[in-house]
């Protein structure tokens, strides 16, 4: 059995809620108090915030860092994910707290070691702030390493968050044609940021979490102001992090949901799309934000065992849709266009629908990352008004391609290796029809002879 973490990603995920949710699941306090209050920050120590809270009615945890009192009193902080406000002066939409925590609040109810820390904004490069930094300084991903090193943690929680800096840097450099190591962090090279990266590493640790899944992450919608001008929600980095897990855009929620931390959490820890049925959980946590955002605002983490993942299983995403007013030629042609376009499979099922009409399933399947791409083109092609789509787990069996030299010459075929040990090969009908014609004969005739040259052949 597998210690594996899911997170629910449907508000989003900034690295200060991951670090929430897996306190919420057990994880240490005084671990994670030891741990980031060793860090050999130049700009002094960090205060921790630490509370729990009930928002809506549900009761989670709420962790953030802070400036020291004074700045408390002086300075409305935001952190991590931004509230995206119209404004009338420029037209466009710039950031607000979100995510962040108000720190206009008695200071009961929640934990602090006596320490003092930049914020960190859902845009990672320079950024439009309400106040100035200048003591903040521009860490590359060698600083922050350095850092990490001197830290008194695991060598495994210096690990991963090594890693996750080092997926931020590698997509960073992408974005601005730099190489890693000319890469400079800011917000993200801040100390709230590297408080909240080191620290879900010493959570996830601490919790002996070998495996992380996450759901269909959500972005946001909007744009968010940046040092370089008006920037899409997703951010640069974030987009390119978040490469290869299904993602969904929220048009209807003008905020920033994940964050370039939150994004850079789930690449580093190597995150996968597989649906949370595959763990038997036994704990959840809910890592808080503080902001409304006209839905739940939290991250919700479950934590339990799952079964040893079959070397040849995984999850792919299905989609399908009742058709009955497309042609013939219509429903073949999407099918090929489809094909080529990346899918792994896809089928027709005649079906008889409402009012008695005689129409066809569609079925694709593909990989998650492809499914928007495919699911547009379903619209684009046929005349569905409607797609449904889900993530789905497969098992498949071994197999690897052959060429088998027979007396009617090579024939390409597959090796598949059954679960009981055995092996069976099966031809490409391709090749089959291929060797009919030469030889004059049938696709069938073909294979009874090349059973008879080989047993494994059924």
């Amino acid at each position: 059995m597998t210690r594996t973490l899911y997170w629910d990603c449907f508000s989003g995920i900034a690295g200060n809620m991951a670090v929430a949710s897996l306190l919420d699941l057990g994880a240490s306090r005084e671990k994670l108090r030891h741990g980031l209050a060793s860090l050999p920050f130049s700009e002094g120590k960090i205060e921790l915030i630490i509370e729990e809270k009930m928002v809506d009615g549900i009761r989670g945890i709420y962790f953030n860092t802070a400036d020291d009192h004074t700045q408390h009193a002086e300075h409305d902080h935001e952190h991590e994910h931004c509230d995206l406000i119209e404004t009338p002066e420029t037209g466009f939409i710039k950031h607000g707290p979100l995510h962040g925590h108000d720190h206009d609040h008695e200071h009961g109810g929640h934990e602090h070691d006596h320490a003092h820390i930049e914020h960190s904004h859902g845009c990672h490069l320079e950024h439009s702030h309400a106040h100035e930094h200048s003591h903040a300084p521009h860490r590359g991903l060698k600083d922050i390493t350095a850092l990490i090193e001197q830290a008194d943690i695991s060598r495994s929680a210096k690990l991963l968050a090594i890693e996750c800096f080092r997926v931020l840097a590698e997509s960073e450099a992408e974005i601005h044609g730099k190489t890693v190591d000319e890469v400079h962090f800011h917000e993200v090279g801040a100390r709230d940021s590297i408080a909240d990266i080191v620290g879900a590493a010493i959570c996830i640790d601490d919790l002996k979490i070998h495996k992380v899944h996450v759901s269909p992450v959500h972005l946001g919608s909007g744009m968010v102001k940046c040092a370089h001008g008006f920037m899409p929600v997703p951010a640069p980095a974030t987009a390119l992090l978040l490469k290869g897990l299904p993602v969904v855009f929220d048009t209807n929620i003008r905020f920033e949901l994940t964050t370039p931390t939150g994004a850079a959490l789930l690449k580093g820890l190597k995150a996968t799309p597989l649906p949370v049925q595959q763990t038997v959980y036994d704990k959840v946590g809910h890592g808080h934000g503080s902001h409304k955002i006209g839905q739940a605002n939290f991250l919700r983490a479950f934590l339990g065992e799952a079964e040893p993942v079959k070397k040849n299983s995984d999850c792919v995403a299905v989609l399908t849709s009742n058709i009955d007013n497309a042609s013939g030629e219509q429903m073949g042609s999407a099918l090929n266009e489809l094909m080529n376009a990346g899918a792994l499979d896809a089928c027709l099922l005649p079906m008889l629908m409402k009012k008695g009409r005689p129409g066809n399933q569609l079925q694709v399947i593909a990989e998650p990352a492809a499914a928007s791409h495919l699911e547009a083109m379903i619209f684009k092609l046929l005349p569905t008004i409607g797609v449904r789509h889900e993530l789905v787990n497969r098992s498949l069996l071994a197999r690897e391609a052959i060429t088998l030299t027979s007396s009617l010459g090579k024939v390409a075929a597959k090796k598949i290796h059954n679960p009981d040990g055995s092996t069976r090969i099966s031809p490409e009908y391709d090749e089959l029809v291929r060797l009919a014609e030469q030889h004059k004969s049938t696709p069938e005739a073909i294979k009874h002879q090349l059973a008879l040259e080989f047993n494994e052949i059924a």
